[in-house]
C-alpha cells in the first residue's frame, strides 16, 4: 500500500462526495483539455479523463506514475509528466485545442509559488481550479479592511476573477491535514499580465505598503508620493493600506509609471 510522503506535503483527496462536487463545479466538456497539477493517485483524474478531449498531469512523485499510466490506458487521452509543476513549461503539451483548464489538489506549501507560476501562465488558461489551505484560499478573495487583505488579494484580484467555491473538511483527505481546505475559482482577466508595466509597479507598492500595514499610506509613500499626488488621485492620504481597493492601488500604479 502507497504511503503519503511528508515531504512532498501529500494529501489525497478520497472523499467521493467532494470529488464529485469538484466535477460539478468543474463542469469539464468533451471540447476541453486539461492540465492537472499533482493527480496523486488519480481520484480525480479517473473522473475527469472521460469527460474531455484530454489530460495532462504533471505529478513529481515517480512512485505513482504507473498508477496513473493504467489509469489513462482506457481513454488514451492522458499524457503524463514526471516533473515539478514549478519547473513545468507549458510548451511542453502539444499544442492544445483549447486553452487550457488547469486543476489541482495542491502541495499547501507551495501555494505561493503557484499562484506565482500560474500567473506568469495564464494567458494560455481558460480557468484555474485550485484546492488550498483555508486560510490561504480566503486571502485571494478577500475585500478591503479585513485582516487577511493583502498584497496576495490585491495581485490575485488585479490578475484575476476570485471565486471560492466550498470549504473542505480535513477528514476528506488521506493522510488527514491539521486544517481546512477550499476549492477557488481564478478566472484569467483578459489583457493582463504579471510581467507588464503596470504588474511589476504594483507589486512594488503593494509591498512598500503591506510591509508597513499599520501605518497611513502618506508615510509609506511619503518618497513617492506627495500630498498634491492624493488630492489628484482623490485618495485619502490617512488611510492605512488594507483600506484600499486594487482600483486605487491601480491608480497608484498609473501615476507613478507616467512621472
Amino acid at each position: 500500500m502507497y504511503k503519503a510522503k511528508k515531504k512532498l506535503g501529500q494529501n489525497f483527496l478520497e472523499d467521493k462526495i467532494v470529488l464529485q462536487e469538484i466535477i460539478n463545479s468543474i463542469k469539464p466538456q468533451r471540447e476541453d483539455d486539461f492540465l492537472e497539477i499533482g493527480p496523486g493517485k488519480g481520484s480525480l483524474t479517473e473522473l475527469i479523463l472521460g469527460s474531455v478531449n484530454t489530460l495532462n498531469a504533471v505529478e513529481l512523485d515517480r512512485d505513482l506514475i504507473l498508477g496513473l499510466k493504467l489509469l489513462g490506458q482506457k481513454e488514451g487521452n492522458l499524457t503524463i509528466y514526471n516533473e515539478n509543476i514549478l519547473d513545468f513549461k507549458i510548451n511542453e503539451i502539444p499544442k492544445p485545442k483549447n486553452k487550457l483548464r488547469v486543476i489541482g489538489n495542491l502541495p499547501y506549501n507551495i501555494s505561493s509559488s503557484i499562484m506565482l507560476w500560474s500567473f506568469n501562465n495564464q494567458n494560455k488558461f481558460e480557468d484555474m481550479h485550485y484546492m488550498f489551505q483555508k486560510e490561504f484560499g480566503q486571502r485571494l478573495s478577500s475585500s478591503t479592511r479585513s485582516k487577511s487583505y493583502g498584497r496576495l488579494s490585491v495581485l490575485t484580484q488585479y490578475m484575476t476573477k476570485v471565486l471560492s467555491l466550498f470549504v473542505v473538511n480535513p477528514e476528506s483527505f488521506k493522510p488527514v491535514p491539521a486544517v481546512e481546505s477550499i476549492f477557488v475559482k481564478l478566472t484569467p482577466i483578459p489583457g493582463r499580465d504579471i510581467n507588464s508595466p503596470t504588474a511589476k509597479k504594483l507589486q512594488e507598492i503593494t509591498q512598500i505598503a503591506f510591509s508597513k500595514r499599520r501605518k497611513m499610506i502618506s508615510k509609506s509613500y511619503k518618497d513617492i508620493l506627495g500630498k498634491e499626488d492624493f488630492e489628484y488621485l482623490n485618495i485619502e492620504s490617512s488611510l492605512r493600506p488594507e483600506d484600499l481597493t486594487v482600483e486605487e492601488f491601480l491608480k497608484i500604479s498609473n501615476l507613478l509609471i507616467q512621472t
